[in-house]
């Protein structure tokens, strides 16, 4: 975002070189709200492996009462306190970043006792939610750690503050957690971290078990099915078709398809059968229909999706 707002920022100071708001001497490059550090462009992907560092000298940072001044006016007065504490902070600097899968921001300071907001912002407008912040001052020491949800796409800046006006050398630690598939377990644990699953099952969605009887007599030309049955966790949706059968879903933990005891199927032919259930990784068995004999063929289905996988998750 900081490309968006320098860039508004530049295009109004030309515009309206009568707004003014002189930075103090000596204050930080991101002192500002609309001068804030980028830890990465919108759309790109943020950094999972490396932890981001800046340090800045805080010393001459100041705090704004409108964030959008300079160059114009109309923005939010700068927040200096924290929802829930007496305290107040100043001496603030500025750093944005977007998400491109949500997960988890880790933000660390070392220099003096700090305060750390999490701000999103629309990143058409610039304008802040300072509402909907999230405010963190755990320790009265030199070192604040803080953990926040971040969501995919969407615009954040931090904020960091001296308690009391404190200021001086700072040191900016950022690592992002990624949770790819948004299901609240991060990646670096989630075995499914494409699917969206239950941290008691690792993060992946429930793997539905099945197993399949057939029975059938050899011909010249096929097979004739003498018995089909399909037991399967229970709650799953059993679904059969076959060349020249009619489709057939039954819901329980064994079904049995009498309808096709007696059914011809020439060779060449498929029996395909899903297992299926809602957020579940299902599970496919294919017959390939031979002279007098046939091949099974096992694969499994992600939740919601009916094209057979030899890997799931």
């Amino acid at each position: 975002m900081r490309t968006l707002r320098v860039t508004l920022a530049l295009a109004l100071l030309f515009a309206a070189p009568a707004v003014v708001r002189a930075a103090p001497p000596g204050a930080p490059l991101n002192d500002d709200y609309l001068e804030s550090l980028q830890l990465n462009a919108p759309g790109s992907k943020l950094e999972r492996t490396r932890t981001l560092r800046d340090v800045r000298d805080t010393a001459k940072a100041s705090v704004q009462g409108d964030v959008f001044a300079p160059p114009r006016t109309g923005g939010p007065v700068e927040p200096t306190t924290c929802p829930g504490s007496s305290g107040t902070y100043g001496k603030t600097v500025w750093y944005d970043f977007f998400p491109d899968v949500s997960g988890t921001a880790r933000i660390r300071t070392n220099g003096y006792d700090s305060v750390i907001s999490v701000v999103p912002f629309n990143r058409t407008t610039g304008v802040p939610s300072f509402g909907r912040r999230v405010c963190f001052n755990e320790s009265s020491s030199t070192a604040e750690e803080v953990f926040a949800r971040v969501a995919r796409g969407r615009a954040y800046t931090v904020q960091i503050g001296g308690a009391g006006d404190a200021g001086g050398n700072l040191e900016f630690l950022f690592d992002f957690l990624a949770d790819t598939d948004g299901d609240g377990v991060l990646d670096d644990i989630d075995k499914c971290d494409r699917l969206r699953g239950p941290a008691s099952e690792a993060g992946c969605p429930k793997r539905l078990r099945a197993s399949v009887t057939l029975r059938a007599r050899p011909l010249a030309g096929g097979i004739q099915l003498i018995g089909l049955s399909v037991k399967a966790t229970r709650g799953s949706r059993v679904s059969v078709r076959c060349s020249g059968c009619p489709p057939q879903a039954k819901k329980a933990k064994t079904v049995r398809f009498g309808r096709l005891r007696g059914r011809r199927l020439r060779a060449g032919t498929n029996l395909v059968i899903r297992v299926v259930r809602r957020n579940a990784i299902g599970a496919y068995f294919k017959y390939k229909i031979t002279r007098g004999n046939f091949k099974k063929i096992e694969r499994c289905l992600n939740p919601g999706s009916r094209k057979p996988r030899r890997r799931c998750g």
